[in-house]
């Protein structure tokens, strides 16, 4: 029986966020690969300016490392990975560099 579900590859996974955040994508596909799991990777995007990664079954190691890439995606410009911070444009969240801001506008904390 063939499985609904499609796994991302890590180059799939990597070509669903900007060039910047390539390295965390990475670090996650290292877990996993490390902790032996089979838990899939169904999902990989940009929300609410922080880098989101969805599996298709919970395993604690690996989603301890999932939440502290998350977490770090929120100081690394989404487009080339320099250290950046939460932006908005109108709803619109991102997590840019300076270089890359643009008309974005800096999120206060």
């Amino acid at each position: 029986m063939k499985s609904l579900v499609n796994y991302l590859t890590e180059e799939q996974a990597v070509a669903a966020v900007g060039k910047g955040w390539e390295s965390l994508v990475r670090k996650v596909y290292n877990a996993r690969a490390a902790i032996g799991t089979t838990v899939g990777i169904i999902q990989v995007k940009e929300k609410w300016g922080g880098l989101r990664i969805y599996t298709d079954y919970y395993d604690a190691d690996l989603e301890k490392t999932i939440l502290q890439v998350g977490e770090e995606s929120l100081s690394v410009c989404h487009d080339c990975g320099s250290t950046a911070g939460l932006v908005k444009k109108g709803s619109w969240y991102q997590t840019l560099c300076e270089e890359h801001r643009g008309e974005w506008e800096p999120v206060e904390n």
